[in-house]
C-alpha cells in the first residue's frame, strides 16, 4: 500500500514544534523499546506516537534531538544477538523515512547532548504521566521517565520544560496526509463490518469469537497494518460491559452484539461501533437502540468548529437523561443516574492514538477528528447499546467520515 506521508510531513512537524517552543532549549524525545511479554519473548512493537509524529520511524529505542541549529537521532549499538535476530539497522531507510541524515551511535550522540546542556542548562521534552495511573489501572511504559534520568545525570543543574502540550496541539489538528491515513482506516473497518453483518455469516456464528476472527481477516485482507486496539465483542449480557476483550461468550438467537473496533493505517486508528443483531429488534431492544440513536444524532447536529466540548458533554448528557427517562430506566435525572447507565463521554479525538490528543477545554477546530459515541447500558436486564462514528470537524458543521458503514441493527 502506498504511504501516505513523505519526509516532508515529519520535518515540516519538527519544525512546527521548534517553532512552537519559546526557548533555546534542546528538543530530546525518545521513542518506545521493546518489552517482555515472558522469557524471552517480546509483547509486538508499538512506537510512542509522538516520535513516529516527528520522525516516520517505528523501530525501537531510538532517540530524537531537535537544536536551534540541527537535528539528529541517536541509534544504540545493537548486540550481535539483536542484529542476528531483528536484523541491523538501515539509516538509509532512516534518512528517507524523516529526513534526517545525522545518525549518531550512543556514544557520540550523547556526548553531543552533554555538550548541548552545558550551553543551555534546559531541555524539552514530553514528561510522562505517573508510573501507575490508579484510575485507569494502568502501569505507564517507562522510556519517558528513563530519558528524563538520563538528561539529570548529564547536567545536574537541568531544568525540563514538558512540551507535551505544544506536542498536542500541532497533532489535534489533522493534516491532508492524516486525514487521507484516517480516511482509508475507517473505510476498511466500514467494510468489515459490512462483512460481518451478512446473514449468511452473522446466523451463523455462535460466539464472539467467531467475529473477532473475521474482524481481524478483513482489516489484513484489505491492506491494514491490523487492529488499532483489541477488538471489542460483546454479546448478550457482555455488550454492557463497556470494554469487553475476552470475546469468549456465546451468541444467542436475538442478542444484541456490540461491535467496537477500528483498523489502523500507517498508525491512524479508525473506531466505529455497531449494535447488531442476528434477529430483527423488538420490544425493550429496539425502544434502547432507537434511543441511543436518536442521542448520537442529537449529538451530531451539535458538533462544529467553535464548540467547547465540555459544554456539549453536559448538553448530551441532558439529552439522554430525557431518553433514560422516557424508557423508565431512571425516575430522576440526575447526573449521577444518568451516569449509572452512560458512564463515558460523548466523543473523544482520534488520531495517531485511539484517544489522540487534544484539550478538552478548549472549543474545537477545523480539521479536528473526533468520535460520537453515546450509549446506554443496563446490567440488570442484561442489555447494552453504543453507536459510533468517527467524524471530521469543519468550519460550519462536521463530516462523518464513517458515513458508509451500516448503521441499522439488522
Amino acid at each position: 500500500m502506498q504511504s501516505f506521508f513523505t519526509s516532508d510531513f515529519f520535518a515540516g512537524n519538527r519544525a512546527a514544534l521548534r517553532a512552537a517552543i519559546k526557548s533555546n532549549a534542546p528538543i530530546i524525545l525518545t521513542g518506545n523499546g521493546t518489552m517482555q511479554k515472558g522469557g524471552d519473548e517480546a509483547f509486538p512493537f508499538h512506537q510512542d506516537s509522538n516520535f513516529w509524529y516527528l520522525t516516520g520511524l517505528s523501530t525501537p529505542d531510538l532517540v530524537l534531538v531537535i537544536t536551534t541549529q540541527e537535528t539528529y537521532l541517536i541509534a544504540p549499538t545493537l548486540s550481535f544477538e539483536r542484529e542476528a535476530f531483528d536484523g541491523a539497522y538501515d539509516f538509509a531507510a532512516f534518512a528517507a523515512t524523516s529526513g534526517i541524515t545525522q545518525i549518531l551511535d550512543g556514544t557520540a550522540g550523547w556526548k553531543k547532548v552533554r555538550e548541548e546542556l552545558t550551553q543551555t542548562h534546559t531541555a524539552a521534552t514530553p514528561l510522562s504521566a505517573p508510573a501507575y495511573m490508579k484510575r485507569h489501572g494502568l502501569h505507564t511504559l517507562p522510556y519517558r521517565r528513563r530519558l528524563v534520568e538520563k538528561i539529570k545525570r548529564l547536567d545536574h543543574a537541568v531544568v525540563l520544560q514538558d512540551i507535551r502540550q505544544e506536542i498536542a496541539q500541532l497533532r489535534c489538528i489533522k493534516q491532508p496526509g492524516e486525514l487521507r491515513a484516517l480516511q482509508r482506516a475507517i473505510d476498511i473497518t466500514a467494510a468489515t463490518i459490512a462483512d460481518i453483518r451478512q446473514p449468511e455469516f452473522l446466523n451463523e456464528v455462535r460466539h464472539e469469537y467467531e467475529i473477532e476472527a473475521a474482524i481481524s481477516y478483513g482489516f489484513r485482507k484489505r491492506g491494514a497494518d491490523g487492529p488499532a486496539f483489541f477488538s471489542i465483542v460483546g454479546a448478550g449480557k457482555h455488550s454492557t460491559t463497556l470494554h469487553h476483550q475476552e470475546n469468549d461468550g456465546e451468541i444467542m438467537a436475538g442478542d444484541l452484539i456490540v461491535i467496537d473496533i477500528g483498523a489502523s493505517v500507517e498508525h491512524y486508528a479508525a473506531d466505529i461501533t455497531r449494535t447488531i443483531s442476528n434477529r430483527p429488534l423488538k420490544g425493550r431492544k429496539a425502544e434502547l437502540w432507537n434511543a441511543v440513536s436518536d442521542v448520537q444524532k442529537y449529538a451530531l447536529g451539535h458538533i462544529k468548529a467553535g464548540v467547547n466540548p465540555l459544554d456539549y458533554e453536559k448538553d448530551i448528557e441532558i439529552y439522554m437523561g430525557t431518553k433514560l427517562l422516557e424508557l423508565g430506566v431512571i425516575k430522576d435525572a440526575t447526573r449521577e443516574n444518568i451516569r449509572h447507565y452512560f458512564p463515558h463521554a460523548t466523543s473523544h479525538f482520534l488520531g495517531l492514538d485511539l484517544h489522540d490528543t487534544g484539550d478538552y477545554r478548549e472549543p474545537w477546530q477545523k480539521n479536528m477528528v473526533i468520535t460520537c459515541e453515546p450509549g446506554i447500558y443496563i446490567p440488570e436486564e442484561g442489555i447494552g447499546v453504543r453507536i459510533e462514528d468517527d467524524v471530521l470537524i469543519t468550519e460550519t458543521g462536521n463530516t462523518v467520515l464513517s458515513a458508509a458503514c451500516p448503521r441499522e441493527a439488522a
